[in-house]
């Protein structure tokens, strides 16, 4: 039986009483199962990472998924955050050099919404840290009292750049999407390019200017129930089929 291309995730850390977990949501995991018909591979969040040369010699490809916690503030110039911030350092010192290497070496890489906010981060962009504070944006955080399903379902529509890698595979000008977040992009990465816009100028999409390889990022969430949303659907058969492009090159060296 052929093996399918790995595509490596890393972990968010959460504590249980003295004990420190590693996880990802199995909604990502699903959709990278069913959409893009790759392998999920966990990559944990350790206090010295796993080198990304090592990563990346079994792993064709790199997700970087929302989560519940932010970037620390410090990555992108900002003070530190108000005491009882959820974050995550473990991650942030994973991720971000990940996504850094991942770019040098021309590995496709898809990022959902935390993932959008790394990627801006990594290559020198800030946030809002509080984007439902800023004057004129939409809250576009979720109902955390709602159904799940309602918590996911769509909120807001977005302009699609005509001509973008967005566009050429969703083939969309504008869709609905979910919208699960509290933080946003302030200043634009150098190398990025917005691919995507909410009513309320809020970047819900990005990719990198002249990449080695796939390289988009989006703010909402297609990874939830995406073999049920065309547009969720084609991006993550996009991925997929760039993760097969890149594991079939790297066979043929």
């Amino acid at each position: 039986m052929t093996s399918k291309p790995v595509v490596a995730i890393v972990c968010d850390t959460s504590k249980s009483g003295p004990h420190i977990y590693h996880s990802v949501g199995d909604k990502y995991i699903q959709a990278l199962r069913r959409c893009a018909d790759v392998t999920p591979v966990l990559i944990p969040s350790l206090d010295v990472p796993v080198p990304a040369e090592e990563i990346f010699s079994f792993a064709d490809g790199l997700l970087a998924t929302g989560g519940y916690s932010n970037i620390q503030r410090h990555y992108y110039g900002d003070a530190p955050a108000p005491e009882g911030e959820n974050e995550d350092p473990h991650r942030d010192k994973n991720t971000l050099p990940l996504i850094r290497q991942a770019i040098a070496m021309g590995i496709p890489m898809l990022g959902i919404c935390r993932g959008l906010q790394e990627l801006n981060v990594t290559m020198g962009g800030t946030l809002y840290p509080r984007l439902h504070e800023i004057d004129g944006r939409f809250d576009h955080r979720e109902d955390k009292d709602a159904p799940v399903d309602v918590q996911y379902g769509p909120a807001h529509s977005v302009s699609v750049r005509e001509g973008g890698l967005l566009h050429t595979i969703t083939g969309a000008d504008e869709f609905m999407v979910n919208t699960v977040h509290g933080q946003g992009i302030r200043d634009l990465a150098p190398g990025l390019v917005v691919e995507a816009l909410a009513d309320d100028d809020t970047i819900e999409a990005v990719s990198i200017e002249n990449a080695k390889a796939f390289a988009l990022a989006v703010q909402w969430h297609p990874e939830w129930k995406a073999w049920e949303n065309d547009q969720s659907t084609r991006i993550f058969r996009a991925f997929g089929d760039a993760v097969r492009a890149h594991s079939k090159s790297r066979v043929g060296k």
